[in-house]
């Protein structure tokens, strides 16, 4: 399932959230530090989460091309859940973000589920994925003018 929206947002400033929340989960998760430019395609760790942190998934960066593309892999008992995000310029001060779920691996029952209960909840995945998508355009958003106020003012 896919969404978009153009937002009045910088292209790098949202690239560089995502970046950041990804390098959040690796180091709360491994406990180790990740630099920069160890954050590219084929880095994995294992994410815990959970009450009790007792269900896990493997994380994996298939795809980190600044400002534009982001996309990871999800994979777990349950199969492979990829996120993506396509960022591209709208207008001079405007973006549109693509949001894409897609889920691959899935065994017999779990594709004759989702294929009879997509229908029945595809406006409530809809109006989830748009919400994420206006959460990370918020806190993008935030996180730049926290900068601009400490750095410049």
């Amino acid at each position: 399932m896919e969404v978009s929206k153009v937002y009045q947002a910088n292209a790098e400033s949202v690239f560089e959230f995502l970046k950041a929340s990804f390098k959040n989960d690796y180091e709360r998760n491994t406990k180790t530090l990740l630099r920069s430019g160890d954050l590219k395609p084929g880095l994995k760790f294992t994410k815990n989460f959970g009450t009790k942190n007792q269900h896990s998934v493997m994380v994996e960066v298939e795809k980190m091309t600044a400002p534009h593309h982001y996309r990871i892999l999800l994979n777990s008992s349950r199969g492979t859940n990829v996120i993506e995000y396509l960022i591209e310029p709208h207008t001079a001060d405007e973006i549109e973000v693509t949001y894409r779920e897609e889920y691959l691996d899935m065994g017999f029952f779990t594709k004759l589920n989702n294929k009879l209960l997509t229908p029945l909840f595809r406006k409530k995945l809809e109006s989830r994925m748009m919400a994420q998508l206006d959460q990370l355009i918020h806190y993008s958003n935030k996180e730049r003018t926290d900068y601009v106020r400490e750095n410049i003012s």
